[in-house]
């Protein structure tokens, strides 16, 4: 298949220990244009090697390709009276933004101990080796001036620096 190209398919994803996670039907398919940052990198990578319709493959993605590793230091202890709403609940998951960069993220209460909120900030898909067993539906060419999201980005990039929009540190 080749890259741009905008496929259908049906899935189902397990975890290592066979716990399914997701899935894609004939009734309600998966659809994603490939190139442009809309499936984990590993998934990606495999569909791509699939061309016929029809075609059927499981794979596994390893943790690195899929969600990354599980970090410990994304947990995060937060005094309650410091949560807002105050009203979380062990396994409810929950939108918090960051101090670094104020953009909204979903976390996971893991628990709550003499007063204190325990959130992990790890996708819940972190740290795991990840199972699909694909079929492909539909297949359709990439559009004629096709260009990816990564070459989208390296355009912008090198936009950035001859704007000057990169040097603004060099001059303090």
């Amino acid at each position: 298949m080749e890259l741009g190209s905008t496929v259908t398919l049906t899935y189902v994803g397990t975890t290592d220990d066979g716990e399914e996670f997701g899935h894609a039907t004939k009734e309600k398919p998966m659809k994603f244009q490939t190139g442009m940052d809309m499936a984990i990198d590993g998934f990606e990578e495999e569909i791509l090697q699939m061309n016929e319709v029809g075609e059927k493959r499981t794979f596994t993605v390893d943790q690195y390709k899929a969600y990354g590793e599980y970090l410990d230091e994304f947990i995060q202890r937060i005094p309650m009276e410091q949560v807002p709403r105050g009203h979380v609940k062990p396994g409810q998951r929950v939108w918090m933004s960051s101090s670094e960069n104020g953009v909204p993220m979903p976390v996971t209460c893991t628990a709550i101990e003499n007063g204190i909120a325990i959130f992990d900030m790890n996708h819940p898909l972190a740290g795991k080796d990840l199972t699909f067993e694909v079929e492909i539906l539909e297949i359709e060419p990439a559009p004629e001036n096709f260009v990816s999201a990564a070459e989208k980005a390296r355009h912008l990039k090198e936009q950035q620096k001859l704007l000057g929009g990169d040097q603004a540190n060099d001059y303090r």
